[in-house]
């Protein structure tokens, strides 16, 4: 199987600005951090209020203040090149065949508590909306702060703590194999035991999005 070449990213999407135009054809995933952002595609015109957010195909020009997710080939241009402000971008390795599900949720955990050891069914990209996290990801160990993005590979077993005094929320967008579809889990345990440990975690999903490389 040859793995297609493929890079997950995410922006920042600045108030204050001019409209952020986006010319290049794709599929993308918009989220309000504070306020509305207002979408402006050729057909539709939408509005997300805070905490919310969409996927989007096509151009568009998007207004307002929050984040924009991308998963794209990656000889394909940085939205950077329109104005965005890259926070990160990572390219990805995927080791399932298609078809392929782009998935779009929150997720938000109470102080103190801890995952169990786990990896997922695809890679995807987080970011940090509210709180603290102690993550060990592979080999590596970090603590994530507010507004932080990073990259799960899937293959890497996670574990991750809320070591803040309040709820810890993340946004993630995952590329999944399309039998996903539905809201079922991704969540791979590391062992049985892991299995059985409570996983204490609150999840929303946005949508899910059919995705061709």
């Amino acid at each position: 199987m040859t793995s297609p070449a493929l890079r997950l990213s995410t922006y920042d999407i600045a108030s204050g600005q001019a409209p952020l135009a986006i010319a290049v054809g794709g599929t993308r995933f918009a989220f309000a951090t504070a306020g509305a952002l207002q979408i402006a595609r050729p057909d539709q015109q939408t509005r997300l209020e805070a905490n919310d957010g969409c996927f989007i195909e096509g151009p568009f020009e998007v207004t307002g203040t929050g984040w924009l997710f991308e998963c794209a080939a990656r000889e394909q241009p940085l939205l950077s090149a329109a104005g965005a402000d890259i926070v990160l971008s990572h390219r990805i390795d995927v080791d399932f065949a298609g078809p392929y599900l782009l998935r779009a949720d929150r997720v938000a955990t109470d102080p103190g508590a801890k995952t169990p050891v786990h990896g997922h069914r695809g890679p995807g990209i987080r970011r940090l909306l509210t709180g603290r996290i102690l993550a060990t990801i592979g080999d590596t160990t970090e603590r994530l702060e507010t507004g932080r993005a990073w990259l799960e590979t899937g293959r890497d077993w996670v574990v991750g703590r809320n070591i803040h005094s309040g709820e810890n929320v993340f946004i993630r967008v995952m590329l999944l194999p399309a039998e996903l579809q539905g809201g079922i889990t991704s969540f791979m345990p590391a062992s049985p035991e892991e299995a059985k440990r409570p996983r204490s975690a609150r999840y929303r999903i946005f949508g899910e999005q059919a995705f061709s490389p």
